[in-house]
C-alpha cells in the first residue's frame, strides 16, 4: 500500500546513528557533522535549520551539503515537500567541489529516491535513480568515502527494485535487489559498526516486505534466509543496543509468521505469533495490518475487530489514508471481522463507509494505473507490458465491482434483519414508519461521522466547530486538512434540506479534502469544486463555502469566498468585524467560473470566526430574526477562552433568542485562533 509502505530505512537513520567518520577527515568536519546531526534531532526544525544555515553563511558547510543537511531535517519532522524541495535545489545546476560534495549530491539523490517511493511516483523515481546508477557503476570512489558510496549504491538499487516490482517489471526488480545485496556485502567489509549492520538488516527486511506486497512468497523466503544469516551475528554484538536488537528480532518474527501462514505452516506461523504479538513493533501501521490479516486468516474474528481502531474516522487519520483500493481492502477485512464477531453495528457502518468512498478510490486507482501506463511508455517498455498494465486495470476494476456486489448483499442481509425484529413487534404501518425513521438516524450518523469530531492537539493553534442539522440529515458542512504547518478549512450551506442536501454536501465534502490534499490554493479549489458540482446538476443545487488556508508559521491567509456568510475577524479598533472581501457566486450554479481568491498578511493573536446563515438567521416564536448586528455584539463582549468556549456560548445565545421554537436552519460554527 502506498500509504503503507515499510521503508524503514530512512537515511535520516544514518543521521541517528551519527555517520562513521573516516580518520583521514578534519576534525573540524566531524565537530561540524555532530553539531548539525544533534540540531535535527533536537525536537525543533526552526533551530536545526538556523544551525544548518549559520555554517553556510560561515563557508563550513558548502551550498550542495547544507541543502542535503536542511532536507534530512525536514525528513526528520515529516516535512516532505520541503525535503524534497531541498534534495532537488542541491542537486540542479550544481556541480560537486570534493569528495564530501560529491557524496552529499549522491544521498540527494538516494534521499529523492525515498520521497518519490513513498509518494508512489515511481515514474521520477526512475528517471532521478536510473541516471545516477549508471554514474556510480563507472565511477571509483575516493578511498575516504568508498563505504558510504557502496551504501549510497545498496540503498539505490533497493528503491529501483521497489518502483520496478510496482511496475509488474519483477525480473528486473530482482536483479536490482541482488544488486543492493552486492553493494551491501562490499559495504560489510569496509564498515564493520553496528549502525550499518542494523542498516543492512534493515535493507534486507524491506526487501522482504517488498516480495511480500507482491505476493512473491518463494523470494520473500529466499530474501528472508539472507536476513537470518545476519542476525545471529547482530544479536550477539556487545556494542549494539538492546533497543535496535529488540528492533531486529520483533520485525523478524513478523517476517516469519507471514511467511508461515502464505506456507500453510500453521503450527509455526503461531510460534511467531505468540512472539511477535506482544512486541512494539506490532503496534505500528505495518505491524498493526499484519497481526490483523492473521487473526482473520485463523479465524479470531473478535480479536482482529478489536485490532482495528475504534471509529473509522480514527483510523483514516491515523494513518493518512486515501481512498484507494487498498483502503477498501483494508475496510473489507475490517467488515469481515466485525460480521463474523457478530458486531454488526460496526460492519453496517463499515460497509456504509466503503460504499461512500468507492468512486474516489475507483478514480484514485485510474490515475494510478494511468500514472503506470505513461512510465512504461516512458521508460520504452514494449507493447506487450502496456496491455499487461491495461489488463491489470480491468482485474482492478472488476474486483471494484465484486466489494460493491458484496457489499451490497451485506447490506440486504442487515436490512433484512432489522425489518423481521421490528415486524415482529408491531403493526405493518409502524413497522414501516420505523424503518423510515430507523434509516434517517443512520444517515444522520453516517452524514455526522463526515465532518471532523476531533480538532489537532497542536502547540499555538485552537480550533474547534460544531454542527447542528435543523432535521434528521442536512446540508451544512465544514471541514479541515492539515499538511505540515498548511491548515486548510471550510464551512459551507448546500442549498435546501434533509437528504437531498446532505447527498450534495457528502460530495462536496469529499471534493474539498481531495483537492486540498493536494496543496491547492483556496481559488483553484473552488474553481475545481464548481467544474465538478455543476456537471449534471439538474436539479440546481448549489452551496455557499468559505475556504480558507492559513500558515500555522507566520500566521497568513489565504481565502475564497463562495456566496457565503462574511466571517467575523477579531482584535483591531473595534474587537472585531466582519471580513471585507471578493463577492464570488455560490458553488454549483454556473460552470466555468474562475473563482477569485484573496488574501490577509497574518491572522495570529486574532479568532476568526465562520459561520452560516443558520446562526444570524435564527427565528424565535415571532420570526424575529437572530442578526449580523447582536452576533457582532455578542462577540465583541465575549472574552476569548478558547474556540470552543466562544461556539459554546453562541450555541447558548441563540438557544436562548429562540426561546423554544424549533430550529429553521441547519447551523455550523467554526472558530480558529493561531498564536
Amino acid at each position: 500500500m502506498k500509504k503503507l509502505l515499510y521503508l524503514v530505512v530512512l537515511l535520516v537513520a544514518v543521521v541517528a546513528c551519527q555517520e562513521k567518520q573516516q580518520q583521514e577527515q578534519r576534525t573540524s568536519q566531524s565537530t561540524i557533522d555532530s553539531i548539525t546531526s544533534a540540531a535535527i534531532l533536537s525536537q525543533s526544525i526552526d533551530r536545526a535549520i538556523a544551525v544548518i544555515d549559520s555554517f553556510e553563511n560561515t563557508g563550513d558547510l558548502s551550498y550542495i551539503m547544507a541543502a542535503r543537511r536542511r532536507g534530512e531535517a525536514y525528513l526528520q519532522y515529516n516535512m516532505l515537500d520541503e525535503a524534497g524541495q531541498s534534495f532537488r535545489k542541491a542537486t540542479t545546476n550544481t556541480i560537486p567541489k570534493d569528495g564530501q560534495d560529491s557524496i552529499s549530491y549522491i544521498t540527494c539523490i538516494c534521499n529523492l529516491a525515498q520521497l518519490y517511493a513513498m509518494q508512489g511516483n515511481y515514474g521520477e523515481l526512475l528517471s532521478t535513480a536510473v541516471p545516477m546508477m549508471e554514474t556510480l557503476n563507472t565511477m571509483t570512489p575516493n578511498p575516504k568515502f568508498v563505504s558510504h558510496f557502496h551504501f549510497l549504491k545498496m540503498m539505490l538499487h533497493m528503491y529501483l527494485g521497489y518502483a520496478q516490482g510496482k511496475l509488474d517489471r519483477d525480473a528486473d526488480a530482482q536483479k536490482s535487489y541482488d544488486a543492493a545485496y552486492e553493494s551491501l556485502k562490499e559495504m560489510r567489509k569496509l564498515d564493520t559498526t553496528w549502525g550499518q549492520e542494523y542498516n543492512c538488516m534493515s535493507v534486507l527486511h524491506n526487501i522482504t516486505l517488498f516480495n511480500e506486497e507482491q505476493k512473491n512468497y518463494e523470494k520473500m523466503a529466499y530474501w528472508l534466509a539472507r536476513t537470518d544469516s545476519l542476525v545471529q551475528h547482530f544479536y550477539e554484538r556487545e556494542d549494539a543496543p538492546e533497543a535496535y536488537r529488540n528492533k531486529v528480532k520483533n520485525s523478524l518474527n513478523g517476517d516469519h509468521m507471514t511467511l508461515a501462514l502464505a506456507q500453510n505452516k500453521p503450527e509455526e506461523a503461531e510460534r511467531y505469533y505468540e512472539l511477535f504479538k506482544n512486541s512494539e513493533h506490532s503496534q505500528n501501521v505495518e505491524g498493526r495490518y499484519r497481526l490483523i490479516k492473521f487473526l482473520i486468516a485463523t479465524h479470531r474474528y473478535a480479536e482482529a475487530a478489536d485490532a482495528f481502531p475504534g471509529t473509522l474516522n480514527d483510523m483514516v487519520k491515523k494513518f493518512n489514508l486515501e481512498p484507494s483500493y487498498e483502503l477498501l481492502e483494508m475496510l473489507t477485512k475490517k467488515f469481515e471481522a466485525n460480521m463474523k464477531a457478530g458486531r454488526k453495528d460496526s460492519a453496517y457502518a463499515t460497509a456504509a463507509f466503503v460504499l461512500e468512498n468507492l468512486d474516489s478510490a475507483i478514480t484514485h486507482e485510474k490515475r494510478g494505473e494511468a500514472a503506470k501506463l505513461a512510465t512504461i511508455y516512458e521508460t520504452k517498455q514494449k507493447d506487450e507490458e502496456i496491455a499487461q498494465q491495461q489488463i491489470e486495470l480491468n482485474r482492478q476494476k472488476i474486483f471494484a465491482l465484486m466489494i460493491a456486489m458484496g457489499l451490497i448483499t451485506a447490506f440486504f442481509i442487515i436490512y433484512t434483519w432489522f425489518r423481521r425484529r421490528a415486524a415482529k413487534r408491531m403493526a405493518e404501518m409502524k413497522a414501516a414508519q420505523e424503518r423510515i425513521e430507523s434509516e434517517l438516524r443512520i444517515a444522520r450518523d453516517i452524514q455526522m461521522s463526515m465532518v471532523p469530531s476531533t480538532f489537532p492537539e497542536r502547540e499555538g493553534l485552537d480550533m474547534y466547530a460544531q454542527m447542528t442539522p435543523a432535521k434528521e440529515v442536512g446540508g451544512d458542512l465544514y471541514g479541515y486538512v492539515l499538511i505540515g504547518d498548511r491548515l486548510y478549512f471550510a464551512v459551507g450551506d448546500v442549498s435546501g434540506k434533509g437528504v437531498p442536501a446532505s447527498l450534495f454536501m457528502a460530495q462536496a465534502t469529499r471534493l474539498f479534502r481531495t483537492l486540498a490534499a493536494q496543496g491547492m490554493m483556496p481559488a483553484e479549489i473552488c474553481t475545481r469544486m464548481n467544474d465538478a458540482l455543476t456537471e449534471d446538476n439538474e436539479q440546481g443545487m448549489f452551496v455557499t463555502f468559505f475556504l480558507g488556508l492559513i500558515d500555522l508559521q507566520s500566521g497568513h491567509l489565504s481565502f475564497c469566498n463562495a456566496g457565503h456568510n462574511p466571517p467575523v475577524i477579531g482584535g483591531g479598533e473595534n474587537n472585531g468585524d466582519f471580513m471585507k472581501m471578493e463577492a464570488n457566486a455560490p458553488i454549483g450554479l454556473f460552470p466555468d467560473i474562475e473563482y477569485i481568491g484573496e488574501e490577509m498578511a497574518s491572522v495570529k493573536g486574532r479568532a476568526l470566526f465562520v459561520y452560516t446563515d443558520g446562526l444570524n438567521e435564527a427565528e424565535d416564536m415571532g420570526k424575529n430574526q437572530f442578526g449580523d448586528d447582536h452576533l457582532l455584539e455578542i462577540l465583541r463582549n465575549t472574552k476569548f477562552d478558547s474556540a470552543r468556549q466562544v461556539i459554546e456560548t453562541l450555541a447558548a445565545q441563540v438557544e436562548q433568542h429562540r426561546n423554544g421554537a424549533e430550529p429553521n436552519d441547519d447551523l455550523t460554527m467554526m472558530c480558529i485562533h493561531v498564536n
